[in-house]
């Protein structure tokens, strides 16, 4: 026997703080609306709730137990298997038939059942056997097969906003009788992530430390606790194709700002940093194409930069590549031009390949017409040829590359227009010289001295004739040639 008295460890504070009634559970306007709708007919459908955590789901699936009066089991899918499943069936037959109580079954996570398992469910379900709550952060169309989905009603559950995870945490101090600084509440409510579960899990350690301090609540205490921001994106979940379609959408969108926001967003929420530098790769090659090629090259750079060197070193790569992508021209001509074949192709255009075109490489081919008429066109290249089948002749798949600019959010800096005056003294100039010869060398330091000029106004002057093409350079290269070698005298021995 202990000679110290057995005492329990209190549960954690969100356990102590789940709500007993549909009304105490915070936001989930939508879901609460749904759910009352259901208790008020004493029946509810199977369900799956599905957001992210800390949003009610493990709440409400409990609460539908204790509210019908129907009798509760749970499971959590990451270890239960078939044989769980049926026993929890046979259990709920049983109780049936002795009690004439239902049974409601709680699956935690139940995005981690296997096709097998989830197969089981279907005639259970089904037979009306037990009635299934499952929870699960995944995005269940992803995640659930659709005989599955087919059978349960789908509640979403959205991130608490940043009053509710306020009054949240409101009702945990004065639960605690505890006093916190306004900042210390600021603090946790912005960074928790929506995720109320963690609000509390942090307000409790941080209670623990002004306790031992005798000192209210203050954001010190709090911060010791939470020292990175919670972010959601993750490696898998809806968060995280959420994440991965915003961060692709701003580089198409040539939003740089939003797209390495969205990078810092994937780092500091774990993600695999060769996860974001395949999206890189793909919108490189998607949406700029060849309106800048060596986009991709700079993805491509920036995935080999992530291989070598890793977090966090690696992040400056990846945002210089997103910078980068979002900043160039954009064109879809490649997935356009695809797009125009394969639906010639689902038009039954199957066209045969013109027989000049086919491949001659075997006996017999050249007597049954193969490659006749066929031009090498490296030895021709101004010899047009048929090279689309006979159907689709004159059919445009590739448009043209588009070159679409990035939109330019701040004025970019041209140089100052030319004087006037010292254009029009220049232009003379060259028109005495051009009397002379058709071409001729401008040193410009030279000219700048004979029409009494700054080098640098001469300098742009003759930019600006240039770009205006009323003049035109010419690259001369002169050989220098070689210095007769001496003759050397004879040798005497």
């Amino acid at each position: 026997m202990s000679l110290f008295a057995e005492q329990k460890p209190p549960p954690p504070l969100a356990e102590r703080l789940r709500p007993k009634s549909i009304d105490d559970l915070l936001g989930q306007g939508r879901a609460r609306h749904m759910i009352g709708a259901f208790l008020n007919q004493g029946h509810i459908p199977h369900v799956v709730f599905f957001g992210p955590p800390g949003t009610g789901k493990t709440t409400l699936s409990r609460l539908l137990a204790r509210l019908l009066d129907w009798e509760g089991r749970s499971i959590n899918a990451a270890t239960a298997g078939v044989k769980d499943i049926r026993a929890l069936a046979e259990e709920a037959k049983g109780v049936w038939q002795q009690y004439q109580r239902r049974t409601l079954v709680f699956i935690d996570e139940i995005h981690r059942l296997n096709k097998s398992q989830q197969d089981v469910l279907l005639p259970i379900l089904e037979a009306g056997t037990f009635t299934l709550a499952g929870s699960t952060t995944e995005n269940p169309y992803f995640a659930l097969n659709q005989a599955l989905r087919s059978r349960v009603q789908l509640v979403p559950l959205e991130t608490l906003d940043l009053a509710a995870i306020k009054a949240g945490i409101q009702r945990a101090l004065a639960f605690l009788e505890l006093e916190a600084e306004a900042d210390a509440v600021e603090w946790i409510a912005t960074r928790c992530g929506g995720d109320l579960r963690l609000a509390y899990t942090t307000l409790e350690s941080a209670a623990m430390l002004a306790k031992v301090q005798e000192k209210p609540l203050n954001q010190e205490h709090v911060a010791l606790c939470m020292s990175r921001t919670a972010l959601d994106g993750g490696k898998s979940g809806d968060s995280h194709y959420d994440l991965a379609s915003a961060f692709q959408k701003s580089l198409r969108g040539s939003d740089a700002d939003a797209a390495v926001y969205y990078l810092v967003r994937f780092i500091e929420s774990g993600e695999d940093p060769l996860f974001v530098a395949r999206r890189l790769l793909i919108t490189a090659a998607e949406d700029v194409g060849n309106a800048d090629p060596q986009a991709l090259v700079v993805a491509g750079h920036a995935y080999r930069a992530v291989q070598v060197l890793g977090l966090p070193e690696a992040q400056i790569p990846l945002a210089q590549a997103a910078i980068y992508v979002a900043q160039a021209p954009k064109s879809n001509q490649a997935v356009a031009a695809l797009g125009k074949a394969r639906e010639a192709l689902k038009k039954g255009v199957r066209a045969a390949i013109p027989k000049h075109l086919r491949d001659t490489h075997y006996a017999g081919a050249k007597e049954m017409g193969h490659g006749k008429g066929y031009t090498y066109s490296h030895n021709h290249p101004d010899t047009e040829q048929q090279f689309l089948p006979d159907e689709l002749v004159g059919t445009r798949f590739v448009p043209p590359v588009g070159n679409r600019p990035a939109p330019t959010k701040t004025p970019v800096p041209t140089a100052p227009p030319s004087d006037p005056a010292a254009l029009e003294a220049l232009q003379g100039w060259l028109t005495t010289r051009q009397a002379e010869a058709d071409w001729f060398e401008i040193d410009a330091p030279a000219v700048a001295q004979t029409l009494a000029l700054e080098e640098a106004v001469v300098r742009r002057a003759l930019n600006e004739l240039v770009q205006k093409q009323e003049l035109t350079f010419k690259r001369v290269f002169q050989v220098k040639p070689r210095e007769k070698e001496e003759a050397r005298p004879a040798d005497d021995t």
